[in-house]
């Protein structure tokens, strides 16, 4: 793998770092968001509530004393007169009634001047009688009158009512009862001015998100704050992202509510947390560099060492690293200067064990000397022997020759084609033939031609053979016969070796060792053979053989489809 592409130590340690800051920091900010988020939120659970217990007891004094005017104005006997009174009334009567109902203001410090806009007497005969009191009030007769018409059939004292497509005020209206009959002979409608009786400007300072609405318990919006009507479940008591509190004011039926957003009621604490994120951020950006600082200052013994093995691995054996001041690169020190000290020997033994290896060389090109020698002579008997007319023996001196020319010339080969295997077990099967006479039958059954361009290792099929006719037929009366068998199964070739001799025992066949085998002189080939066969293909091929004493032998030899000729 590409030194390049493995991870940083550096990297790691500076991560490592980062982690250790950031892990408790982020644990810490995480507890200290959730309790001071829950200690912020409780503090605007109580002024919600407070402002709601000030805004209910003001509301209420100003609908009380409004009450109360009204039930004044219908037992004071002489508006009880005039309003009774057929025709219409003169200055003198209005002022006279002005007067009686401006004796209720005074004694009321809770209606204020910009609360009430506007207090009227409607009679049966549809006069409005304007109430008011040194001008404080502002004559609004056509609105008064679209409100007779479109509202003069409600009647409560305890209700606020609202104009369709007026929503700066709400409307007190309630009949004006004959004491005698108690039969209505006129209407009294106040008018109020919404946003002057709901004062949001202290929830408004302190939660400048904060919505307040002012409804009746039918759900009819009187006033709101804002000019977005809100989901209807809000008003159900669900929260959501906003936090909510309502006050029902009894005994009207009126309600109110306010709803802040958890933004503003968090909103110091994301402050704060934003001076701690950049506090938390100098910190690690600090921890980095001073880590870095560490970092380099401790991995000079690191280069060092790594400039040693460099200097090894360009083929400098006397490369040693020098002694450093902490433990575990001392360790690693002496762990490479003992390696060092051992690839040194080692390279001294290799130099010495090459040096005997060129010898060996030599010596095997002298001793091809011999070969070569035996080559010519047999040569020399064989054209003696054509001379003289001894076809017979003749043949047998060439596949003597072929067979040994064989092993010479392929000599340093691990493999071979079929086709020259065959060859060298038919030399051979020729020459034992020579001396067995009609005692000996063989034959070679080959599936197809196609089978002859596949390579096995050499001397895989001759030694079997060998075994076959030295070991099972030799020992047998009346001689014996030997039949090879090769076909291509669908993922290797099988070669078949069989013989009809005096057989053997398999037991501890292939568990004995091969030098073992070679002294006894029992059976060398068979495990000699599966020894090359497996170091070259793998433990999936091999040699199996059946034999039983008296019965013949059969061995069977697995190969792979090898098509390259290449030695392993």
């Amino acid at each position: 793998m590409d030194s390049k592409k493995r991870p940083s130590l550096t990297l790691l340690c500076l991560a490592l770092c980062c982690l250790f800051v950031l892990i408790p920091s982020v644990c810490a900010s995480f507890y200290f968001y959730r309790t001071v988020s829950a200690e912020m939120e409780d503090n605007a659970r109580e002024t919600v509530g407070l402002y709601l217990d000030r805004t209910r007891e003001s509301t209420e004094a100003v609908l009380d004393a409004l009450r109360s005017g009204i039930y004044y104005l219908m037992s004071d006997p002489t508006v009880q007169g005039y309003m009774r009174m057929d025709g219409p009334l003169d200055q003198m009567a209005r002022s006279q009634i002005e007067k009686q109902f401006s004796r209720v203001l005074v004694l009321s410090p809770a209606l204020g001047q910009n609360t009430m806009t506007g207090i009227y007497l409607v009679r049966e005969n549809d006069e409005f009688i304007p109430v008011q009191q040194n001008g404080i009030y502002r004559g609004v007769n056509a609105r008064i009158r679209s409100v007779y018409d479109q509202l003069q059939d409600f009647n409560s004292a305890r209700e606020l009512y609202l104009m369709p497509g007026d929503s700066e005020h709400s409307y007190l209206l309630t009949d004006y009862l004959n004491l005698d009959t108690m039969r209505p002979i006129g209407k009294i409608i106040i008018e109020l001015q919404t946003a002057a009786l709901i004062d949001t400007s202290y929830i408004k300072s302190v939660y400048p998100g904060a919505e307040v609405y002012f409804s009746r318990t039918d759900s009819q919006v009187l006033y709101r704050s804002s000019s977005e009507d809100l989901p209807a479940v809000f008003r159900a008591g669900y929260s959501g992202d906003l936090y909510h509190q309502g006050w029902r004011l009894a005994p009207y039926r009126l309600q109110l509510d306010v709803f802040v957003p958890k933004a503003d009621i968090v909103r110091s604490l994301r402050e704060t947390m934003t001076l701690y994120v950049g506090f938390i951020a100098a910190v690690l950006l600090l921890t980095l560099v001073i880590a870095s600082l560490v970092y380099w200052r401790q991995l000079r013994p690191l280069r060092g060492m790594v400039d040693t093995m460099n200097r090894m691995a360009t083929g400098d054996l006397s490369a040693r690293m020098e002694p450093t001041s902490y433990r575990e690169t001392e360790l690693m020190a002496s762990a490479f200067n003992k390696m060092a000290e051992r690839l040194g020997s080692l390279f001294e033994e290799v130099y010495a064990k090459g040096l005997l290896l060129k010898q060996a060389e030599l010596g095997m090109l002298e001793s091809q000397i011999q070969p070569h020698f035996i080559f010519n002579v047999l040569e020399v008997i064989n054209v003696r022997c054509m001379a003289a007319g001894q076809y017979e023996l003749c043949r047998i001196v060439s596949n003597l020759a072929n067979l040994l020319r064989a092993n010479v010339s392929n000599r340093g080969q691990q493999k071979i084609t079929l086709e020259e295997e065959l060859r060298y077990v038919r030399y051979y099967l020729e020459l034992q033939k020579e001396r067995y006479g009609e005692k000996l039958c063989y034959e070679i059954e080959l599936e197809s031609q196609d089978l002859l361009c596949y390579y096995l290792p050499k001397l895989t099929i001759q030694p079997l053979v060998e075994n076959s006719v030295v070991h099972g037929l030799e020992n047998k009366r009346g001689g014996g016969s030997v039949r090879i068998s090769i076909w291509e199964e669908e993922d290797g070739i099988d070669i078949r070796v069989w013989d009809n001799g005096v057989g053997f025992d398999t037991t501890n066949l292939f568990q004995a060792d091969v030098d073992e085998v070679d002294n006894q002189h029992n059976h060398v080939a068979l495990p000699n053979v599966q020894r090359r066969i497996q170091l070259l293909y793998g433990q999936a091929y091999g040699i199996s053989v059946t034999s039983t004493p008296g019965n013949g032998t059969t061995a069977l030899v697995n190969l792979p489809l090898d098509r390259g000729g290449k030695d392993l």
